[in-house]
């Protein structure tokens, strides 16, 4: 029904229905096998355009949800991918799983009401409480990322810049949370991009001002299904996703 999609949120359209759909597989109204509706049909029921339920489905095809069957339809995969926690961790581990020396200095750690774009990504009311952490991410003595970090300051009471170290695992946020509050982040949507950096990312970086560098975006999803943390980052290395396949 259109009363799913929220159209005064940041979120896009597309990202919305894909994230229907998914909670839909999961609790098993569509079973692998299965053909999902129609792009017609899908159009009724959201309300959106073609373009836009065809960007949903292509968002979950490539995260191994869908598969698409010529001139038959869209059908849920017998062996969907699932971001594994190794993977969700994948900037930490990337490095430390290589011996490399990661290090990170925490920038700023602070609590602050939630602006209006980040509150809609969390699922909470604008000006709620919210945990907001920048740190400088730095390999082999070279700074490569400026990131940040929000999540929801009533989930982890006590939560502290303490918590955090410099090195080691405990640099990482999932790790934290978890060892922690005991939190299990089951998947994440990225959306990766293209950007220059601007003049303060440049004198941390140590480039120049434009240099063109990566853009991550990250909403990460409990157990429960609902957005714990919303981070961003801007990285001046290459990346590598891996996903890992389980069986059901």
């Amino acid at each position: 029904m259109a009363k799913e999609i929220n159209r005064e949120t940041p979120i896009p359209l597309y990202y919305q229905v894909s994230q229907i759909l998914w909670r839909e597989i999961q609790s098993g109204v569509y079973q692998p096998g299965d053909f999902i509706p129609t792009e017609k049909e899908l159009q009724d029921r959201f309300q959106v355009s073609r373009a836009t339920i065809r960007q949903a489905i292509a968002e979950l095809m490539y995260s191994g949800v869908l598969e698409r069957h010529r001139s038959k339809g869209t059908i849920v995969t017998k062996s969907p991918f699932e971001v594994t926690l190794r993977e969700l961790g994948s900037f930490t581990n990337e490095f430390l799983s290589q011996n490399q020396p990661l290090v990170t200095r925490i920038l700023t750690f602070d609590f602050i009401p939630a602006p209006a774009q980040v509150a809609s990504v969390l699922e909470v009311e604008t000006g709620e409480k919210l945990v907001v952490m920048e740190r400088l991410r730095s390999v082999n003595g070279d700074p490569v990322c400026v990131e940040k970090w929000y999540t929801i300051a009533r989930n982890f009471p006590g939560i502290n810049r303490n918590m955090f170290s410099d090195r080691g695992w405990e640099q990482s946020t999932y790790y934290v949370l978890m060892k922690n509050y005991g939190l299990k982040i089951v998947r994440a949507y990225d959306t990766v991009g293209a950007v220059a950096l601007q003049p303060r990312e440049a004198k941390l970086l140590k480039r120049e001002t434009g240099t063109p560098a990566l853009l991550r975006t990250r909403i990460s999803y409990s157990a429960q299904d609902r957005p714990v943390i919303y981070g961003s980052g801007v990285y001046v290395i290459r990346l590598n996703f891996t996903l890992e396949t389980s069986q059901h």
